[in-house]
């Protein structure tokens, strides 16, 4: 059912993606100056200048935010909302190897890659989304031990 408290665990999720969407999730400097923000979607240098080749940070918390958001509407399908639970779960663990894969490339030895607080945002969706997981199969379990006794 839509008003269920799983419901509410994956409308958190979604949003904390979609702040940390919004957010930089790392600054860079180098010897002491500044050097610039991480988003998700593009790395901002001290100049302001826009550069967009961190996007697969982006499309994996779209994806994950996407998908959150399409699995509150599957009630009706309980073993597929488990299911896509778990590959939002993945999606966000992905999105933190993406991180470091982006901190050791942006990071050489000069630079510093100091990761803000809304890179913790995903890791609390991941336990929001295994917290509505759990509430989705012990529904499950309910209807099926009502099947059970009819």
């Amino acid at each position: 059912m839509i008003q269920r408290k799983q419901t509410l665990f994956l409308l958190l999720a979604v949003i904390l993606y979609i702040v940390t969407l919004s957010c930089p999730v790392a600054s860079v400097t180098a010897q002491g100056l500044h050097q610039g923000r991480v988003y998700c979607l593009l790395w901002q240098d001290a100049m302001g200048a826009a550069h967009f080749q961190y996007w697969p940070l982006f499309a994996i918390l779209l994806l994950s935010s996407a998908l959150s958001f399409y699995t509150i509407f599957l009630f009706k399908s309980r073993p597929l909302q488990a299911t896509l639970c778990l590959v939002c779960m993945s999606l966000s663990l992905i999105w933190y190897v993406a991180l470091v894969i982006v901190s050791k490339s942006m990071a050489p030895d000069a630079v510093e890659f100091q990761v803000a607080w809304p890179a913790v945002l995903p890791a609390v969706a991941v336990i929001l989304t295994l917290m509505a997981r759990k509430g989705i199969l012990a529904d499950e379990k309910l209807v099926k031990a009502a099947d059970r006794l009819r």
